[in-house]
């Protein structure tokens, strides 16, 4: 009887997590309903790829897990750097152009612990940088270029494939 008790309530947190996460990716105008069967498709299509893909070596890829941003695509994020200018102030590995020395270098941008020191290196903390650097760090020197959030999401995508340095 303990051991059902104990998958009760794993199943329970699972399904209110899955509300939770629902909740979080509503936009203004969408309805609760909605987001949770977009959230639960979305879940769902990854999983079933992971599953269809299996990973290289038999273990599963943890770090390409962590580091993944439901519904982006580093190929239009690393365009959308192009097209925001961010390689003016920035070096970007792999971004055609992108060889400025006014912000940090990003190579390695996957490996570190914060974005721009103030934000830590998370998916919703990168994109909620990308979005509005000004919020985050009044004195920053990143103006606010007008990244949309899912073009943010596109270009945290592109800096998580940049490991090492």
């Amino acid at each position: 009887m303990r051991r059902l008790r104990t998958y009760a309530i794993v199943l329970a947190l699972i399904v209110l997590s899955v509300i939770a996460m629902s909740w979080a990716a509503m936009r203004p105008g969408d309805g609760m309903w909605r987001a949770l069967a977009d959230t639960v498709d979305q879940t769902a299509a990854d999983l079933a790829q992971w599953y269809r893909d299996g990973p290289g070596d038999g273990h599963p890829d943890w770090d390409g897990a962590a580091i993944r941003i439901y519904g982006a695509n580093a190929d239009r994020g690393a365009r959308a750097m192009i097209a925001h200018g961010c390689g003016a102030c920035h070096t970007i590995p792999g971004v055609t152009g992108a060889r400025g020395s006014v912000g940090p270098h990003l190579g390695g941008f996957a490996d570190r612990a914060y974005v721009a020191g103030v934000l830590p290196n998370t998916p919703d903390g990168l994109v909620r940088w990308l979005v509005n650097p000004v919020v985050h760090a009044p004195r920053t020197a990143m103006p606010d270029l007008g990244v949309t959030e899912a073009q943010a999401r596109d270009m945290a995508a592109y800096l998580y494939t940049l490991r090492g340095r």
